[in-house]
């Protein structure tokens, strides 16, 4: 992990710790009481899912997916992340993912308005799955990547229009 990555990371987590609180002084100052405790909820929520994140227990996936959160916001792209609980594994092919966020990233203008992408992980039998789900080219990102997917050994399925499926080895 680069020094200058961590602290992008972290500026942009500050910003937005911020950014809440100056909402929350806003509503209070246009005396919006309802808006207020909607907004609080909203962004705990927000802050709780980092949380998760972050107590993955897969420390290489978590800093890419915490990297590409930060990069992505950037292009107007919203990440959110739900991880299931890994066992502590070495997941040495998880600086594919870096490759593979650049790609999203460069084949998503103009693919739709609204930039939301969803990424699920889950450890299975043949090592941890994320799951890329939004509105996204997909067969294009695929594509892009391919030879270094086979290179690395991960496996890459698109299997839905609006979804790709990226398979880690583990150790």
């Amino acid at each position: 992990m680069e020094a200058n990555e961590a602290l992008k990371v972290l500026r942009a987590q500050y910003h937005d710790f911020l950014n809440c609180l100056q909402v929350v002084s806003g509503l209070v100052d246009l005396g919006r009481p309802e808006k207020i405790k909607e907004y609080v909820r909203r962004a705990a929520d927000e802050f709780t899912a980092r949380g998760r994140l972050a107590k993955s227990g897969l420390p290489e996936v978590t800093w890419m997916l915490l990297r590409f959160q930060t990069e992505a916001a950037e292009h107007g792209i919203k990440v959110s992340c739900e991880l299931g609980q890994g066992s502590g594994e070495s997941v040495p092919e998880a600086t594919f993912l870096g490759r593979f966020h650049e790609a999203i990233v460069a084949h998503s203008s103009g693919v739709c308005k609204e930039r939301l992408l969803k990424i699920a992980g889950k450890r299975v039998l043949e090592g941890y799955a994320l799951t890329y789900s939004g509105p996204f080219a997909w067969k294009e990102v695929a594509e892009a990547v391919a030879e270094t997917a086979a290179a690395a050994g991960v496996k890459l399925t698109v299997a839905a229009e609006n979804a790709a499926t990226i398979l880690l080895p583990v150790r």
